[in-house]
């Protein structure tokens, strides 16, 4: 018998420097909306602010950082990955699972 298994995870997420305070704000509020209409609790969101990279990205020296953490069932962060790979201001990121 195989269940669905809701896990945490923690969301790190590098904005481009030329993505405005407003685009920002729309990616973290679709990333709200994608874990809370998939049965995922978003219980803590924090943001980094600018910081300098370790090494060029897209040509980009420094990044805007943020975290969320959320819970969420397991077989819907394929799903997260792709929507932020398609999302032009997001310069990287990475999801783990604590």
């Amino acid at each position: 018998m195989v269940t669905e298994l809701t896990n945490n995870y923690e969301l790190v997420t590098i904005y481009s420097p030329e993505a405005s305070q407003d685009e920002t704000d729309d990616s973290i509020k679709v990333i709200n909306e994608f874990v809370s209409s998939n049965d995922g609790v978003v219980s803590e969101h924090d943001e980094w602010g600018m910081k300098t990279l370790a090494f060029p990205i897209k040509k980009f020296t420094e990044g805007n950082y943020s975290l969320i953490k959320f819970t969420i069932l397991s077989d819907k962060i394929n799903e997260l990955n792709r929507m932020l790979q398609m999302n032009e201001s997001i310069l990287r990121h990475l999801i783990i699972k604590v």
